[in-house]
C-alpha cells in the first residue's frame, strides 16, 4: 500500500549551495604580500611613535646626562674621550684673563663726550667662565690724585652675567662719560671737570682684573 502525506506538509526538495571558486595560487600569494606589508607599516608606525614620545619625555637613557647644568647657568658640553677620574687636559688659566681700557679718541672738543670701553680677553689655552656683568665693572677717571668719576658711585641695579670665554675670545662694554663729577654716595656735585686741554686718565676694572692707564684730553 502506498502512503500519502498529510495535506500542506509537503517539503521542497533540499538543494546544496554551489561551492565557492577557490582563489588561484597567484592571487593567494598577492594577498599574503599585501597583509605582510600592512603589518610592517603598522609596526614601523608604533616604533617611530615610541621614539618620538621617549624624546618628548626625556626617557632615552642615551640622551639623558649628555649635558650638565653648570652653577653659572650655562650648559657645559661633554668632554669627548674623558674617562671618569681623569683630569681635564686644560683648565682655565686666570693669568690669561686680560682687561684693557680704551677711549674712542685721544682728544675731545668742547661739546664732545668720551666713550669709555672695557674689554676682557681670554689669552689662555683653555675656556674660562667669567662674570662680565655690571656688578663687576668699574670705570674710574682721575686727574692726578683727584678721583673725578667712578661708575660704581651711582650704579643702578648691578647684575651678574657669566659667559664662557673661549681661548682668544673677548667681550666689550661701553660707557659714555657725560664729563661730570660724582661722589661715593652719589650726592650731587656742582663743580665740573675742567677742559681747555686738561688731561685725564681712565682705568677699567672687571672683578679682580684691572687695565693699564689710558690718558685723554678735554678741550
Amino acid at each position: 500500500m502506498g502512503t500519502t502525506g498529510k495535506p500542506g506538509t509537503a517539503k521542497a526538495p533540499r538543494t546544496n549551495p554551489a561551492p565557492k571558486p577557490r582563489a588561484s595560487a597567484p592571487v593567494f600569494r598577492r594577498r599574503r604580500i599585501v597583509v605582510a606589508v600592512l603589518a610592517l607599516l603598522i609596526i614601523g608606525g608604533l616604533v617611530a611613535g615610541g621614539f618620538f614620545i621617549a624624546g618628548l619625555f626625556g626617557a632615552d637613557p642615551a640622551v639623558k646626562g649628555s649635558t650638565e647644568q653648570g652653577s653659572s647657568g650655562n650648559q657645559a658640553k661633554p668632554k669627548p674621550g674623558a674617562n671618569s677620574g681623569t683630569k681635564p687636559s686644560a683648565v682655565c688659566d686666570e693669568a690669561g684673563i686680560k682687561v684693557a681700557a680704551a677711549v674712542d679718541k685721544p682728544n675731545y672738543g668742547p661739546d664732545e663726550h668720551p666713550i669709555l670701553t672695557l674689554r676682557v680677553t681670554n689669552t689662555g689655552p683653555a675656556p674660562c667662565d667669567i662674570n662680565v656683568g655690571t656688578s663687576q665693572m668699574e670705570y674710574v677717571i682721575t686727574s692726578g690724585d683727584d678721583i673725578i668719576f667712578n661708575s660704581r658711585n651711582c650704579q643702578l641695579d648691578p647684575n651678574d652675567l657669566v659667559k664662557n670665554l673661549a681661548p682668544g675670545a673677548s667681550e666689550s662694554a661701553n660707557l659714555v662719560w657725560q664729563v661730570n663729577r660724582n661722589s661715593p654716595d652719589c650726592a650731587p656735585v656742582v663743580s665740573k671737570p675742567g677742559r681747555g686741554g686738561a688731561t685725564y686718565v681712565l682705568v677699567a676694572t672687571l672683578g679682580k682684573w684691572s687695565s693699564d692707564r689710558v690718558a685723554f684730553t678735554l678741550q
